[in-house]
Order: structure tokens, then C-alpha cells, then sequence
């Protein structure tokens, strides 16, 4: 938001006075961390590539579930403004014409980045080109985390216009009605079916907190166990007030149909500094809106009840054609977003594609033919890096072939990977198959295996485990105990932790192919002690 000259040099002084200019959005949406390299000639209006960076952190504000979301990648690769700055645009455009993303082709690769990971995007303006007085220019980059490609977007196209030819739009010429889909793709029923048929802001932002029993109401109860039900995003990055339509069987096409709204209003976050002198919503954040839409469609059959911890991505190794011909001003009164659904897995990895529109205030501003949104394993140690255990190395636990059964291998038995609590043997879980777990805190009674007598897997009576509890002086069982001595309750499940523990360290759940949960039947016990705040380890 400063002089361009202080940056590119003494050429550009003289657009220093444009009132509008070329930008990089400002904060929060200012998302490249550092330009890494730059082959362009100031000024020519010829080719050029710019080189950014974009580091992935914990903290960052538009996380969810430990993931960038998949229109902030986009978003990302915004530094095309700043090499189509560089090359001399607003000599030509002197504020009379204003930067607008036309369209692209993307495809996604592998999985959203997460924390710890560095985005490298490779930025290339291949072109330039007029219609009538219209400036056009075309690009394309690839982005990549250490050389694997994470995002392509090929044959991307923006303009430069007047107020008045924004204001003259047509929109997408697009209809439902008559819109191409496959009537013979696969379309499979809902696991669970959903009586509401529209959502309030409130039941949008229970699913936003991870309660979809909230949202979707009766049949949904599952939701209560999760412990990182899968969900879309809350607070300023949730865009739907509310969804007025929710028909399973509606729309044109008879296959699913999916309606919701938001109010636009002047002092929505997105409009500060996107761009400066120049405000409009990113089509990245419409783009976002319709895989939150398609998120809700696909929660509402049901699709998350039984995949606790796991999160919704884009399909990769898809591409996706995106068209952009209307804004979203401060202005603007209301963006609709639509989902047509055409196909339907209902798993192993639910999957959802669809025809995404957005219209504002009556224009169609945004389409894309054929979205991919789908449902991943995925598991809350994963996300939440607080849950993160250090192990304690001061006291020695059981190694076996090399995997060792420390508190952080524990806590993975309760909410992580399957093979981070039992190494290899238990990679066959890591995908989409459910394993028999531990309770996890506030419930989990076991912090390490000292030994273990037994081969894993083996299946072997007779296998041993000694497992200690390291009992705290200060936890919630003795201030909510009748007296400041542990439950029996409690006790019993510090018991039977052990044994469940085992039951997976000697394989039971190899021995089928079907899903094996844990269920207690019965057993003899004699309590010999009570144990107090200051009982040490048990």
C-alpha cells in the first residue's frame, strides 16, 4: 500500500500519483512471505516469472483442522499482480482499470499443507493480449513443497476494466437447466437421513464447532463421541448465513441441490486491503464458500457420523476449470452459493462432485463444472499440536522391533495414527478402516510400558504387559470425587486399559476383516486400597 518506486525503482515514479494500482492485497490476505527471484524487464510489458515463498505456521489465522484451506493455497500464488506490476501495467491503465481474475484450470495434488511446510510457487506471465480497449494478460504457475507439486493452475487469464465494463458484466453464461452432467454417474444413498431442509447461522457454526448433531439434528447423535468430528471452517472464514435449500433428491438435475446465503456488507474483513483503493471480495473466498457448501451437503447424508478426526479436501489429480465474471463489492447485498450435485461415493473415501455457482445480487459470478470434494483419514494429533506429547526419556519403556511404547505412542492409541501406537504392524489402519482405541484424555489412565513379555502380533497366550499410571495430585477425579480419593470407576479403568492395550499389541484386530471395537463382559475384582492424591504411580 505504498509507492511502487520504493520498491521497483525510479521508473515507476511516475504512477505514484495513480489513485488506484496494481497491488498485493494487504493483511490478513497478503499471504506470499518473500519474493526469491524475479526475470523480468521493468517496464516492457513482455514475459516474465516471479519466485515467492509461503510458509505454512501454527498460528496462522486462516488454519483449519492443522490444514491451509484449499482456496488461501490459491490465494497464495497471488504474486502474478506483483510481476504484471513490475512489467509496466498501470503505465498503460493510469487508475482508470482496475485488475479482475478472469478464470483458470487447477488441479490439486497430494494432500492441503500443513504447519512446518513451505509453499514454493514458480509464477509465469506467458502473454498479453486487447479486446476492444480491454487489457488481458495470461499466466500460470506451479506451486511445490520440497519439489513435490501440491497445485498447478494452467491457462489462467485476468483483465484490466473500467468501472463501467465491470458494471456492464453479463456474468457466466451457465444455466443449471440446460448445464452438461453424467444422469449415469454413481449416486449413492445417504447413510442417515437428514429431516431438515435449510440450516440457520446457528446450526452452521455448530458444524463449523464440530458438532454435527447440533446441525443436522435427529439421527446424527454419533456426533457426541467424536473427538475431531470433521467440519468446515468458523468465525470470519465461515461465508454461509444460513442454507435455504437442502433437498437430497432436488435441484434441475434430480440428484441433490444445495442453497445457501450470505449477506455482504461494507465492513466485511475481506474487503480491507483487497485491494487498496480498489475493494472486492477474492474469488479465491467464493471458491472456498462452495467446498464449505459442498461440505455441509456431504455432512448432511451423513457421510461423517462414523469418521471421527478425519477432514474434507479437494480431489486431487483432477482439474478443475474455474470462470470468474462478476465482484463482490462493498456494495453488494447478497452472494448466493449453489451446489448441483452429480455424483455421490458414500466410500471408502466419501466423495462429492458437483457444479459450484455463486451469484451476486442476481449476477452468476462464479462457476466450476464438475468440483471434487471428498473426505480423508485423518486424526487429531495431527491437527492439534498441543495434544503433541514430549516423551520423558528419564524413565526407560519397552522397546519391540525398534517401536517404542511411550506416553506419545499411547495418546497415538487413543487419537493418532494407528501405526504411531504400534508401529508397522499397524499401517493397515492408517487408512480407512476403523481400529479398537483407548480412551483419550480426560480418560486415559496409562502413561508407559515399562516391559512387555510377548511377541507383537503373535497372538500368543500367555503375553505379558506391565504398564505404569502416574497418578496426579491435582486432577479433575479428586476435586468432583465425593472425597479427595480416586473413583472406583477410575480405578477400574486404569484396570482395563491394560488390557484392551494388549488385546491390539497381540494383534486381535488382524484376525478379521471386519471393523473390532472393544466391549467389556465381565470379571471378578478385589479392591485392596484406596488411592490418594499422593498415591505416586500406579
Amino acid at each position: 500500500d505504498g509507492k511502487i518506486s520504493e520498491i521497483f525503482g525510479p521508473l515507476f515514479e511516475k504512477q505514484d500519483g495513480y489513485h488506484r494500482q496494481v497491488r498485493m492485497p494487504k493483511p490478513p490476505l497478503l499471504l506470499a512471505d518473500r519474493v526469491i527471484g524475479l526475470d523480468a524487464e521493468a517496464g516492457s510489458m513482455k514475459t516474465g516469472t516471479i519466485w515467492t515463498q509461503t510458509d505454512v505456521t501454527e498460528d496462522a489465522w486462516y488454519m483449519h483442522e492443522g490444514r491451509m484451506p484449499a482456496g488461501i493455497m490459491i490465494e497464495s500464488g497471488q504474486a502474478d499482480l506483483m510481476l504484471i506490476s513490475y512489467l509496466g501495467i498501470d503505465f498503460l491503465n493510469q487508475s482508470d482499470r482496475v485488475y479482475r481474475l478472469l478464470g483458470c484450470e487447477l488441479t490439486y495434488h497430494g494432500n492441503l499443507p500443513k504447519p512446518g511446510e513451505t509453499l514454493e510457487y514458480d509464477i509465469h506471465v506467458d502473454g498479453h493480449a486487447k479486446q476492444g480497449d480491454v487489457r488481458l494478460f495470461f499466466f500460470h504457475y506451479d506451486c511445490k513443497v520440497n519439489g513435490e507439486p501440491r497445485l498447478t493452475v494452467r491457462g489462467g487469464q485476468a483483465g484490466f476494466f473500467t468501472d463501467q465494463e465491470l458494471d456492464d458484466s453479463k456474468g457466466i453464461i451457465w444455466d443449471a437447466e440446460t448445464g452438461e452432467y453424467d444422469a449415469q454417474a454413481r449416486l449413492d444413498a445417504p447413510l442417515i437421513a437428514c429431516e431438515k431442509t435449510s440450516l440457520t447461522r446457528e446450526e452452521l457454526e455448530a458444524y463449523a464447532a464440530g458438532r454435527p448433531q447440533d446441525c443436522f439434528g435427529k439421527g446424527f447423535e454419533m456426533g457426541c463421541t467424536h473427538t475431531a468430528s470433521p467440519k468446515i471452517a468458523g468465525g470470519r472464514m465461515l461465508f454461509m448465513d444460513k442454507v435455504t435449500h437442502l433437498e437430497n433428491q432436488g435441484g434441475p438435475w434430480k440428484r441433490g441441490y444445495l442453497r445457501g446465503t450470505q449477506k455482504i456488507s461494507a465492513d466485511d474483513w475481506f474487503f480491507d486491503g483487497h485491494f487498496k483503493n480498489d475493494s472486492c471480495m477474492p474469488g479465491t473466498l467464493m471458491f472456498e464458500g462452495c467446498l464449505q457448501a459442498m461440505a455441509v451437503y456431504m455432512g448432511s447424508l451423513g457421510y461423517t457420523t462414523g469418521r471421527d478426526g478425519w477432514r474434507f479436501e479437494p480431489v486431487p489429480e483432477e482439474t478443475y476449470k474455474l470462470q470468474c465474471r462478476g465482484q463482490v463489492l462493498p456494495t453488494s447485498k447478497e452472494l448466493i452459493y449453489e451446489i448441483f450435485v452429480e455424483e455421490v461415493w458414500d466410500g471408502p473415501v466419501p466423495t462429492l462432485y458437483a457444479d459450484i455457482l455463486c451469484t451476486v445480487d442476481g449476477l452468476k459470478a462464479f462457476h466450476c463444472h464438475r468440483m471434487g470434494l471428498r473426505l480423508v483419514p485423518d486424526w487429531p494429533l495431527e491437527k492439534i499440536a498441543a495434544l503433541n506429547p514430549a516423551s520423558d526419556d528419564s524413565i526407560p519403556v519397552a522397546t519391540v522391533d525398534g517401536f517404542k511404547f511411550d506416553y506419545a505412542s499411547l495418546l497415538a492409541c487413543a487419537w493418532g495414527k494407528p501405526s504411531k501406537a504400534f508401529g508397522e504392524m499397524y499401517k493397515v489402519f492408517d487408512q480407512t478402516n476403523r481400529v479398537a482405541r483407548l480412551p483419550g484424555p480426560p480418560y486415559h489412565f496409562m502413561s508407559r510400558v515399562p516391559t512387555v513379555d510377548g511377541p507383537i502380533g503373535g497372538m500368543k497366550p500367555g503375553t505379558v504387559v506391565e504398564v505404569d499410571y502416574d497418578i496426579p495430585e491435582d486432577v479433575w477425579y479428586f476435586d468432583e470425587n465425593g472425597h479427595r480419593t480416586m473413583p472406583f470407576c477410575v480405578l477400574l479403568e486404569a484396570a482395563l486399559q491394560p488390557c484392551g492395550w494388549l488385546a491390539s499389541y497381540v494383534g486381535s484386530a488382524l484376525t478379521s476383516n471386519d471393523e473390532l471395537f472393544f466391549r467389556n463382559l465381565d470379571g471378578k475384582g478385589t479392591l485392596k486400597v484406596e488411592l490418594l492424591p499422593a498415591g505416586g504411580t500406579l
